[in-house]
């Protein structure tokens, strides 16, 4: 049966010193849980807060994984398609004991359309493939159109941490890929908004309302975590060297007319006001126009498009329930001169249900931005830098509000927005509705596939 493996090739073996970094940094940060793992590249330290990884104890325990693990990505719409257009997370693989502890290997089985990976066992000293940074580098070769470790078999890597609702591991193997002068495809910040745009799309996908939380917060912290970095830069280097200027750009919330407008625009001004932008909106609340950095205004607007789907469809399954109709509503009836009890208004439920809504996921997203401000300032402490982080978000926030009020001045904007009437006191069910909807899942803790152990 032929291997993947061929250690003998230089780029193969920078991808295993690469991967040698990266399980180690896990393991440290599995030796100090709640902590954040500090990790030096070049002159700078980055902090990290890595998911779990899960350890097994036998090959049977790292099948059960590889089943769940083809199934989320076959169940989210995550394909991997070979060159024939085929999508290789519908070939099954099987895991195999193997009798050599040195290595562990993704093989083509003799069946056809199914993959092997054989794993040392405990028993023949094969503990440390045993874990899940091991295994998902065989399930990338299962995944990937082609053998090697090249730029494909890298690129892949990556994307089935980032499609398995892992980003901050994926953050770290990327690290170690550069830390070992490996290409890595899309760099930089492209690379950021797409690991963003994933983790959101798993959020549309997923049914399980945990899930989906622990998604948006991911994406919010990676996107705060790039913030800071882009901030810290633009304050170390010279005018001559910034690359990025304050802009604007209008985003559409809906056509003219159209119920929950109002509601739509407080989303997208609690998204921008966590993302470090200021807003000015159109009279008719068809329109926002967004000002501040380039990257903060591509992340708000991912997050925007996220959050306002799922807000709406989690309105039309509540309304869809019928649980609006248990709130009752004293009305004047003419005909009959005299208050009646009547259930309360469809369009009024979906109102308070889209303001609930909103609340909870702004204090959620909010709390995220905190949390990653919070590591980044921490990390400052006991290492010298020319800017520190504080004062990097500082000048920022300065640049911004700088530059909004002079394009107010140059386009005219006037007045105050004042949102819409609160509607959670006529329809108290539907307000605990959206609640509930909103903030029913632990943050920053939750894994999308459990552990095997």
């Amino acid at each position: 049966m032929p291997e993947t493996h061929d250690l003998a090739h230089d780029e193969t073996s920078a991808v295993y010193a690469a991967e040698d970094l990266y399980a180690a940094w896990l393991d440290r940060a599995r030796r100090a849980p709640g902590q954040a793992l500090h990790v030096r590249v070049g002159d700078e330290v980055r902090s990290f807060e890595p998911e779990l990884e899960p350890l097994f104890s036998d090959p049977g325990d790292v099948q059960a994984y590889v089943d769940r693990v083809l199934h989320h990505l076959a169940a989210t719409g995550a394909s991997y398609l070979d060159r024939g257009g085929h999508d290789l997370t519908r070939v099954p693989l099987h895991v195999r004991p193997r009798r050599g502890r040195r290595r562990a290997v993704y093989e083509v089985d003799d069946l056809p359309d199914r993959g092997v990976i054989a794993l040392p066992t405990r028993e023949v000293g094969g503990r440390w493939s045993l874990r899940a940074a091991v295994v998902l580098h065989e399930v990338a070769h299962h995944l990937t159109a082609g053998g090697g470790h090249g730029p494909a078999f890298r690129t892949t890597h990556l994307r089935l941490l980032e499609d398995l609702g892992l980003p901050v591991q994926a953050e770290l193997l990327h690290t170690a890929y550069r830390l070992q002068s490996l290409d890595t495809g899309v760099d930089g910040d492209d690379r950021t908004l797409l690991r963003i745009g994933r983790l959101l799309r798993q959020a549309e996908r997923t049914g399980n309302l945990a899930e989906r939380e622990a998604f948006f917060a991911k994406a919010q912290a990676l996107a705060t975590r790039h913030q800071i970095a882009l901030a810290v830069a633009r304050a170390s280097a010279g005018d001559e060297e910034r690359r990025e200027e304050p802009t604007y750009e209008t985003v559409r919330t809906g056509e003219r007319g159209k119920r929950s407008l109002a509601r739509y625009v407080r989303l997208l001004l609690e998204v921008a006001r966590v993302n470090d932008l200021e807003a000015a909106i159109y009279s008719d609340n068809t329109r926002v126009t967004l000002y501040g950095y380039p990257s903060d205004i591509a992340i708000a607007k991912a997050l925007y498009a996220a959050l306002v789907t799922q807000m709406v469809a989690d309105g039309d399954d509540h309304l869809r329930s019928g649980a609006h109709k248990a709130d009752r509503q004293e009305v004047w009836d003419p005909h009959r001169r005299r208050w009646v009890s009547r259930p309360v208004h469809g369009a009024t439920a979906r109102t308070a249900f889209y303001e609930a809504w909103t609340v909870h996921v702004a204090d959620r997203l909010a709390a995220a931005r905190a949390h990653a401000r919070e590591r980044a300032e921490d990390a400052d402490a006991g290492r010298s830098a020319p800017v520190s982080t504080e004062l990097a978000l500082r000048a920022k926030e300065i640049e911004v509000v700088d530059y909004f009020a002079r394009m107010k001045d140059e386009h005219g904007v006037r007045g105050t927005w004042r949102g819409a009437l609160h509607a959670g006191a006529a329809a108290p069910g539907s307000w605990d509705a959206g609640t509930a909807a909103a903030a029913r899942a632990r943050l920053g803790s939750e894994r999308p596939l459990p552990s095997g152990r």
